[in-house]
């Protein structure tokens, strides 16, 4: 039985003779708006006036058409020509679904974070440092600008102010980050149907600078000597065992006694210490999967470990990190403090402490070498009101901590440890990234040249050509 037959539903049947209807064209659209500038008769017999009459009406033509979720819209153009042409676009684009509302476009960039920050996910450390992108350096200069104002010359613009190359704050990955937030943001609003395309498509962003070869050298063990001399003692243990094992720094934080295998002389890394906007928080898994290795202590860093935990006791309970941060199973920690009960507390490492502390120990030791980059910035003037421009400045420091790291895989290389042991126990995915930071950074080339042209010198050696 058909749906129009004598047996169906009376008000099936309308609902259905209304769905038929809905794809006829009005007769009068577009349709000529009556001004109160024309002289013509219909426009002096809605609005009289002692306007000169006129044959034809200038008044201008407006189109009308229905949104995807029934809302009706129009448009106003000068010609019947030109509004027949947007309908006949706008038509299209409607049954291909390809339409975009221009309103949802005219929100600005500020607003449009606000919608789509909510949604993002991630590692805490990289939503910090990506919310942290946004406030400092993409919000103060697009933040009040519409999603449609976007331009591709803007954006290239912008990146190129960044640069340190160019009197800007950012070295050239730090730009990359910044611009990487615009570019996500810009791309969720071309798929949220917003905009119809991503300005930032083809911007060119800066190249990362090689440092020289002297600047990429790690430090000495002799020169880490010397630093550890003027770290507090307390940190001594700390400093050894991140020379021995190169660990990073969270892994450090958040070793805790019952993943270290003193019988075995291993050092099992399952878990690490992330601090995020000052809270510190338990991390199951390190930095990668393949930073879940086993490391293995040599004997200065076994004796160094031992007597530490022998004074220091630290709980071999394993807990889950559902659990808190269970200070008393960390290895290394922070000075002992008294809690508000009066009793011993044990706090965790922050890095910006240590840092402070690492920072005057390279400069007591004699071998810190600091650079300061000074740039113009824009900001508001608490007084006026006004935007004026103001010096910043940034301080770089060599050697950081991380670079024991470097030192610790340098080591590995000259003593003939293959790549893919090094990868494996620095917790690298990639061997040649280990290849391209590490193994340059402590060939003395230079050495292995002049030892091939003092040839027959005594104690020199002879440079061989190998397969």
């Amino acid at each position: 039985m058909t749906p129009f037959s004598t047996g169906a539903d009376p008000s099936s049947l309308a609902l259905q003779k209304r769905r038929f209807a809905v794809g006829r064209k009005a007769v009068n659209n577009p349709r000529q708006i009556r001004s109160k500038a024309c002289g013509c008769k219909l426009c002096l017999a809605k609005y009289p006036g002692d306007r000169p009459k006129q044959k034809d009406c200038s008044g201008q033509w407006q189109a009308r058409y229905y949104t995807p979720q029934g809302e009706r819209r129009s448009k106003n153009w000068p010609t019947e020509k030109e509004a027949v042409a947007f309908l006949e676009r706008t038509r299209t684009a409607l049954r291909d679904r390809t339409w975009l509302d221009p309103k949802r476009g005219e929100i600005t960039l500020c607003a449009w974070h606000e919608l789509w920050w909510p949604k993002q996910t991630g590692e805490d450390a990289t939503l910090d440092r990506d919310e942290r992108m946004w406030r400092n350096h993409v919000a103060p200069h697009f933040g009040s600008w519409r999603l449609v104002e976007l331009s591709y010359l803007e954006i290239q613009g912008w990146v190129n102010e960044l640069h340190d190359g160019n009197g800007g704050p950012l070295a050239a990955s730090s730009v990359v980050k910044a611009f990487q937030i615009l570019d996500r943001m810009l791309t969720a609003a071309k798929l949220d149907r917003r905009i119809p395309f991503n300005p930032a498509e083809g911007v060119k962003l800066p190249k990362v600078k090689k440092k020289h070869p002297e600047d990429r050298r790690p430090p000495t063990y002799a020169q880490l000597w010397r630093i550890r001399a003027c770290l507090p003692e307390y940190h001594h243990a700390l400093q050894i065992v991140a020379q021995e094992t190169g660990l990073r720094w969270g892994e450090l934080a958040g070793l805790r006694a019952c993943n270290v295998d003193l019988e075995g002389r291993r050092i099992h890394v399952r878990e690490v210490l992330t601090e995020v906007r000052g809270k510190i928080r338990r991390k199951v898994y390190p930095k990668s999967d393949a930073g879940l290795r086993t490391v293995p202590l040599t004997g200065l860093a076994y004796r160094v470990l031992r007597d530490h935990m022998e004074v220091e006791k630290p709980s071999t309970r394993r807990s889950a990190p559902t659990d808190g941060l269970c200070e008393g199973e960390l290895v290394f920690h922070g000075r002992n403090r008294r809690g508000r009960d009066g009793q011993p507390r044990r706090a965790p490492l922050r890095r910006s402490a240590f840092r402070r502390l690492w920072i005057r120990a390279i400069e007591a030791a004699g071998i810190a070498r600091k650079t300061v980059k000074t740039w113009m910035e824009e900001e508001k003037d608490p007084e006026t009101g006004r935007m004026r421009k103001a010096e910043k400045s940034r301080t770089e420091w060599w050697p950081e901590f991380h670079d024991q790291r470097d030192a610790y895989a340098s080591k590995l290389h000259a003593r003939g440890v293959p790549e893919v042991v090094t990868q494996e126990i620095l917790g690298h995915e990639r061997a040649g990234e280990v290849t391209w930071l590490y193994t340059h950074a402590a060939a003395d080339y230079a050495g292995q040249v002049l030892a091939a042209l003092n040839d027959g010198k005594p104690g020199q050696k002879r440079l061989k050509l190998t397969a």
